[in-house]
């Protein structure tokens, strides 16, 4: 699915690239292992089902058009820097131009050109492909070639952000490689197995479920990579994320959870960074009768009582417990990165047991047989929370909601499932309230993703919810053309809080821990690995895998 943007992380060095302070050589093989918790199986962009790990490693071994800047926003035409594209300029409120770097190739030496990219915009909208992001590009009318490495972008409509709709949110693929198949075949294809970009990094191996491997690719257009090898290693599960980077086995740790914190900083080779996250965490309610989806659920249909549930809960505690105190509590689908549409700061409702209880009996639940839980025409409000089982985060948040729920008389059942079972569940509307997290993307434009009407449209697609209200919708479309852009992203969100399609948990911290001999390390708070091609390793505090 899917991730405002915070300026990178820069550890040792503070300054620009170019600093001296910057400047020190890499060990000579030097290596970056992350553990990742779910194999990142198909990187190819457009492919990648806006997952995580596909993302990740799909950004090392494929190029934006722009890569952001420190400091910098989305909004503006000259906000973001060069990557894939040598420069662009704009031609009318509609229209831009962006020319290719003419050093650019891909890693088999074919050059990257213009007929790549109007390809790729062929498969954005080929009808036989489910592009999980296609909804972000739609500001976009057309891409045409004007010349081998130029190409013309023309959008439906002003906007502040076209720059990175376009230049960001498109990574071209090799049409001389691909335009031979039919789409529909290239998820499937020995390409995707072993596919063929023009990042930083080359495609070098795959051990199903156990690592992908990329090596520099030394000709790099951009500067040769200060890092030889990454390892993409896939962890089977928190405790043995935690336990191979207390071993010395990886070199980065995300999404460090408050249980492990302690053990994190204490470890003598880390180095701990913090910034804005973009994470979300909620319970997304599901508004349909799992019997029957044509029919509203019944408790859960009624505004009433899902504006009740959120009442109910004491989200600042359930936030502090599970994530720590850095957590913020939104009222809306706003993480931290988003923190710059609210200057006051990130904070949510109270939690109001009376009210709660006052708008549970207006919507016709009472307690008619004593025993605790209010009930409707002889039915308990008895509802399930569907969550992935061992996730320790997600059953520490449904055990407090299940004790704090109870205090108003509801029943809230912990729906456990494995992994492999959960997608088809929440596909099927198997469910009354799922645990979702999200990584947002640096733009709130990008909420039309799991939020929208036309989202809601899609049987598998990120708004398994299916939550549409075209007022929001038309929020959402005047907000990305606003000159006051806060104002105008403040009412969108006041607009999904009104209407209570989840109960929002909390804005999490993404704590990042990284080995101490990395030098430059540069962090993003949205597609954080972005510059791992960059960072370095000090040839004295080389390890054995650097050699």
């Amino acid at each position: 699915m899917n991730r405002l943007l915070r300026s990178a992380l820069l550890v040792t060095c503070t300054a620009s690239l170019a600093a001296p302070a910057c400047a020190q050589r890499s060990a000579p093989h030097a290596t970056i292992v992350y553990d990742v918790g779910k194999e990142p199986a198909m990187p190819i962009p457009l492919f990648t089902n806006s997952e995580e790990a596909n993302e990740d490693l799909g950004d090392q071994l494929f190029l934006h058009f722009v890569t952001f800047a420190p400091g910098a926003r989305v909004s503006g035409d000259n906000v973001l820097m060069p990557s894939l594209a040598k420069g662009w300029h704009r031609v009318d409120p509609l229209t831009l131009v962006f020319d290719i770097d003419p050093r650019a190739k891909w890693h088999d030496g074919a050059p990257v050109t213009a007929h790549d990219v109007t390809y790729t915009w062929e498969l954005v909208n080929s009808p036989k492909l489910r592009i999980a992001g296609r909804a972000r590009l739609d500001p976009i009318a057309s891409v045409e070639a004007i010349g081998d490495r130029t190409v013309r972008v023309h959008f439906k409509q002003p906007s502040q952000e076209q720059v990175y709709t376009f230049g960001f949110l498109i990574q071209p693929l090799p049409s001389h490689l691909l335009e031979k198949m039919a789409p529909e075949a290239i998820a499937t294809s020995d390409y995707a197995k072993h596919p063929i970009g023009n990042g930083p990094f080359k495609f070098e191996r795959r051990v199903p479920g156990q690592l992908v491997e990329l090596r520099a690719d030394s000709t790099f257009f951009l500067g040769r990579p200060t890092i030889a090898r990454v390892i993409f290693q896939t962890a089977a599960n928190a405790d043995a994320r935690l336990n191979a980077f207390l071993a010395g086995e990886v070199d980065i740790y995300d999404h460090i959870p408050p249980t492990a914190m302690a053990q994190a900083q204490q470890h003598t080779d880390t180095r701990l960074l913090e910034g804005q996250s973009n994470a979300i965490v909620y319970l997304l309610f599901n508004p349909r009768s799992p019997a029957d989806s044509t029919k509203p659920h019944p408790a859960l249909g009624d505004l009433r009582v899902r504006e009740a549930l959120t009442l109910a809960l004491d989200r600042e505690t359930i936030a502090h417990v599970t994530f720590g105190a850095s957590a913020k509590v939104p009222d809306a689908a706003q993480s931290q990165l988003w923190g710059w549409i609210t200057p006051g700061g990130i904070k949510g409702h109270a939690v109001d047991v009376a009210r709660a209880r006052t708008l549970l009996s207006e919507a016709g639940w009472r307690d008619a047989n004593g025993d605790g839980i209010l009930d409707k025409n002889g039915a308990p409000l008895s509802i399930s929370v569907l969550y992935v089982a061992g996730n320790p985060l997600s059953d520490k948040i449904a055990l407090q909601a299940q004790e704090m729920l109870r205090k108003v008389g509801v029943e809230l059942r912990l729906d456990k499932v494995e992994s492999a079972v959960i997608n088809s569940r929440v596909i099927n509307g198997q469910w009354d309230l799922v645990y979702s997290r999200r990584n947002q993307d640096p733009t709130p434009t990008s909420l039309v993703q799991s939020w929208s009407c036309e989202s809601a449209k899609l049987s598998d697609g990120s708004n398994p919810g299916h939550w549409c209200d075209p007022t929001f919708d038309k929020l959402v479309a005047a907000a990305g053309a606003a000159k006051d852009q806060p104002v105008a992203w403040k009412a969108v969100l006041d607009r999904m809080t009104s209407q209570h399609p989840a109960i929002f948990i909390a804005a999490a911290p993404n704590p990042v821990a990284v080995h101490r001999r990395f030098d430059n390390v540069i962090t993003w708070a949205t597609r954080p690995w972005l510059s791992l091609w960059q960072w370095r390793v000090r040839p004295e505090a080389a390890i054995a895998r650097d050699r």
